[in-house]
């Protein structure tokens, strides 16, 4: 039809306080500015509000808070290709996340007697309420409903429409204020469909605030839209309050967690006992537990633990005992427990384990277990404030600021005035969205850019990891928001300091400008400087002019260098925060923030990923040109029989809807060459890119389906998972499996070998996928070679970005081994395809 512009496959998204406010100083706020958010259009895109809340004042739809909104997908919508949205105007939520999500960013608050707070925000008593008060507890609430009760969700673009427009028509003047988007999927590329409603959104005034994704600490696994330029990306940091269940001991009550799986209500007193052996209770227990609750020693690593809570209970239940105590060393639980049906179950923190153990082990501790004190025990532990929380998703350059989400306590859909204690970035993204809220009251003529300025500029918390090493931009953009620091902003620096990937040859010296700009009715006089997080030998950034006057209404630039004289100087240094076990694959990295002072205090994060590249190629049957040969990069070859060609994709447009490209990252799937080789060991293929790929094994997946000996096999660039398909380690595996079965047959690494040899897998265009001829048939291989991704063309009917033409290797090159160190004037091995690993963008893959 005439007025469609654009046809794009939808990438399915999933989802992803009242100390918290405290934290973030946006309670200060509330007391210096008087802002509450009045007025201000915040959309929550989620999955629904339970509006008949205390929180949300009560009642029916719309009310004083939920004032609009939108159910998009229906109570049944799964987000699978065979469920079908139903959509009406009641967007009550039936599965609970987007009402916590909203009563962050936006709730009353809910008084110790269940009724909706009412009084003063300037003088509340934060310790007196049972729910906290939203970030911005007067703003207006728009409940746009993308996902049912269960599953994903193709619909966050309708409702990003919905909040440009919310009456239909055309008209942008009734675009809402603030958009939360507390959803996203792992390794989503910055340019996926959903982020071009984000850009469009951006463009026209709204605010679009984003969960950075609960991927954990690996590369590039942000999550879209959160990683969209335009976008606040918010990561999940710790607060030190926690909500927790409780039981009774010594007079006090102790915080933890009741299993899950026990579900009667129970209100129990008994004295507490270990066991002589078995101190975890892993083996079936012989003593005697009648009448008691038993002490079990709880292994918090993963790798090491015997076996689950749920083993534990059921052996304490056999013999007798009426509950189950477990220990725990960490500051932060790292999982729920489940427990059995049977008896209660209860983990005690860390805290409550080291001062109930001398009772145990004076043989006088009684517990009083009891369903009353589930999530009624606050736990306050100062020593995790501002520490990053695991599952908070690495990026590179994308995130903006990070928030309390590890525990923070908010409304309780389908309870009426209870709360429930929730974590992960989608819960540290409505505090940064009630920020956002606050500043667009108090400043309602600011462009987006300049409040995600005031956002980032200010955002002076310092998060560490667990071991107190300071977190990087790539884990937490500027540092912890601060809304106090946020609403007193008048002087803003605006621009981005992110350099990304840098392909050094020789020398480089480039800059990006950050534009300071005066909002206030003084001139203010700063003093700019660099302060490195993390390093690269040979990488230094320099701040020009390290002085500048900025008078009131007025601005001025600053250019932020990035200098790199002496290539060979460069180094592979991983982030210091980064375990490299297992072979782990890594990015040097250098960043840091600029530093403003002097008449106010501002910051903007810097990124650069540095890498030398060589520039060879092969004359005559011998390797010519720039080498690399220096400590943690060598130049490196792979040498082919080539075995077909592929075009360049056309871009997909109005009469192209197959065998397309819909977007940059798609290019990183358009195959240009493909071939194979062996060595002794192994048979490998090659493949050859028409564009560099953003993440190998997430959005681009080449896989390889062939033949040999009368079998079939289908060997797929990869990364470990686990049951559900989450990514588990930066390790690219080539894994090959028995055609139309998930036998794994074999698994090598990617350009075969592993992380601690650099072979260049990160932003390349060339890779290499082995199999160990052990496993397979002896006899020539017929092979066909395609990408799996997320970005297919709308009409393909393959799921493959693309496919090459059929091919047939017979054995006829044999190299020393793949990914060789060659320096120039050593010869080639015959065959028609080389890959030089190390080469520049475009300039990897030859034939000859």
């Amino acid at each position: 039809m005439p007025e469609v512009r654009a046809v794009h496959r939808m990438v399915p998204k999933k989802i992803a306080n009242a100390h918290a406010v405290r934290l973030t100083r946006t309670s200060e706020a509330w007391k210096s500015f008087g802002r509450f958010g009045d007025g201000v259009r915040i959309g929550v895109i989620d999955t629904g509000i339970d509006y008949r809340h205390a929180d949300f004042g009560g009642g029916s739809y719309p009310n004083a808070k939920v004032v609009g909104g939108h159910d998009f997908a229906g109570d049944a919508y799964t987000g699978s290709s065979a469920s079908v949205p139903e959509p009406d105007t009641d967007p009550l939520d039936c599965e609970g996340h987007g009402t916590h999500v909203a009563g962050t960013a936006a709730g009353f608050g809910v008084n110790r007697d269940g009724s909706t707070y009412r009084g003063s925000y300037s003088s509340i008593d934060l310790d007196s309420v049972k729910i906290g008060p939203g970030t911005a507890p007067r703003a207006l609430l728009y409940a746009l409903k993308v996902f049912g009760c269960k599953g994903g969700t193709n619909l966050t673009a309708q409702a990003l429409d919905w909040a440009l427009d919310p009456n239909g028509d055309g008209d942008f003047s009734d675009r809402l204020d603030v958009v939360n988007l507390s959803l996203g999927s792992d390794f989503g590329a910055s340019d996926d469909p959903d982020s071009l409603f984000v850009r469009k959104l951006v463009q026209h005034g709204v605010v679009i605030v984003a969960a950075a994704g609960n991927g954990g600490d690996f590369y590039d696994v942000a999550g879209s839209p959160g990683n969209s330029a335009e976008a606040i990306s918010v990561a999940n940091s710790r607060d030190a309050f926690s909500m927790l269940d409780g039981l009774e001991a010594s007079g006090t009550q102790w915080p933890g967690q009741y299993s899950l799986n026990y579900k009667a209500s129970f209100d129990l007193t008994r004295p507490v006992v270990r066991l002589s052996s078995n101190v975890d209770g892993c083996q079936p227990i012989s003593e005697p537990l009648a009448g008691k609750v038993v002490w079990l020693e709880w292994d918090d690593n993963d790798a090491t633990r015997v076996c689950g809570s749920g083993a534990r209970t059921d052996n304490a239940w056999k013999a007798g005992a009426d509950g189950v105590l477990l220990t725990t060393s960490l500051p932060v639980f790292a999982a729920k427990i489940a427990g059995n049906a049977h008896i209660p179950a209860f983990q005690l923190t860390a805290g409550a384990t080291t001062a109930l153990r001398p009772a145990l082990e004076a043989g006088a501790l009684t517990v009083h277990l009891t369903s009353g004190l589930k999530l009624a025990a606050p736990s306050l532990d100062p020593s995790i404030a501002d520490t990053i929380t695991p599952s908070s998703s690495r990026s590179r350059s994308s995130i903006s600021v990070a928030a309390p989400g590890d525990t923070i306590f908010s409304a309780a859909s389908g309870t009426a005035s209870d709360g429930v204690s929730l974590g992960g970035t989608s819960m540290a993204s409505p505090h940064v969205a009630g920020i956002a809220a606050l500043l667009r009251e108090a400043h309602p003529q600011w462009t987006v850019a300049e409040v995600k300025a005031a956002l980032t500029n200010t955002a002076s918390g310092v998060v560490r990891s667990a071991d107190g090493v300071r977190e990087a931009p790539m884990r937490v953009g500027a540092g912890r928001v601060d809304g106090l620091a946020a609403l007193s902003a008048d002087v803003l620096a605006l621009g981005d300091a992110s350099f990304g990937t840098v392909e050094v040859g020789g020398p480089v010296l480039t800059s990006r400008t950050v534009r300071v700009a005066n909002k206030g009715t003084a001139p203010v006089r700063l003093h700019a400087r660099y302060e490195a997080i993390t390093s690269v030998p040979g990488v230094s950034f320099q701040v020009i002019p390290p002085y500048v006057v900025v008078p009131p209404g007025g601005s001025a630039p600053v250019y932020v260098q990035l200098r790199i004289w002496n290539p060979a100087a460069l180094r592979k240094t991983p982030d210091p925060t980064v375990s490299l076990e297992e072979g782990r694959q890594y990015l040097a990295e250098a960043s840091g923030l600029v530093m403003f002072s002097g008449d106010r205090s501002l910051r903007v994060p810097v990124y650069a990923a540095p890498k030398p590249v060589s520039r060879l190629r092969v004359v005559a049957g011998r390797v010519v040109g720039q080498g690399l040969d220096q400590q943690d990069y060598r130049a490196r070859m792979t040498v082919l029989q080539l075995g077909a060609r592929s075009d360049r994709l056309p871009d997909c447009g109005q009469g192209v809807q197959d065998d397309c490209a819909v977007n940059r990252t798609a290019r990183g799937g358009d195959l240009r060459y493909v071939g194979a080789t062996a060595t002794p060991d192994l048979l490998a293929f090659g493949i050859a890119t028409w564009d560099t790929w953003t993440n190998l094994g997430g959005n681009t997946k080449p896989q390889v389906r062939f033949s040999v000996g009368g079998k079939d096999f289908v060997t797929t660039a990869v990364k470990p998972t686990n049951a559900a398909d989450e990514v588990t380690a930066d390790i690219w595996l080539a894994r090959t499996v028995v055609a139309g079965t998930d036998e794994v047959v074999d698994e090598q690494p990617l350009n075969g070998l592993d992380g601690s040899t650099d072979t260049n897998v990160f932003d390349s265009d060339v890779v290499v996928l082995p199999v160990s001829r052990s496993v397979l048939p002896p006899g020539p291989v017929t092979y066909t070679v395609g990408v799996d991704g997320r970005y297919t063309a709308p009409a393909d009917s393959d799921e493959l970005i693309d496919v090459a033409p059929p091919a047939v290797f017979a054995y006829e090159v044999l190299v020393p081994s793949l990914s060789t160190v060659v320096h120039p004037g050593d010869p080639v091995p015959a065959g028609s395809l080389v890959l030089f690993h190390h080469n520049a963008t475009g300039n990897r893959a030859l034939t000859r």
